[in-house]
């Protein structure tokens, strides 16, 4: 079973949560935020379950997502590298 996002979805408030924060906390912006955590998590859900990214050059292309290149690639993402071995 596939998880879907709602607005119950403590991820998304946590990440929006943070997002104000970050921002310092400005008034009347709750929805930006929110949206903004809502995108960001879809992403990182899609990353993570092998479909293809949004708007990345495999957009529209369901390929699997090898577990040990997918590691990998979010390990250089943590580190902050810019470039990554090839998958291939």
């Amino acid at each position: 079973m596939e998880h879907t996002l709602g607005p119950d979805d403590p991820r998304i408030r946590e990440r929006a949560y943070r997002l104000w924060e970050q921002e310092g906390r400005p008034e009347h912006r709750h929805l930006d935020h929110w949206a903004q955590a809502a995108r960001e998590i879809e992403e990182e859900d899609r990353r993570n379950s092998g479909g293809p990214r949004v708007n990345g050059p495999d957009a529209g292309l369901a390929t699997p997502d090898d577990p040990a290149a997918r590691n990998q690639r979010e390990a250089a993402e943590h580190l902050g590298q810019s470039t990554l071995p090839s998958d291939k």
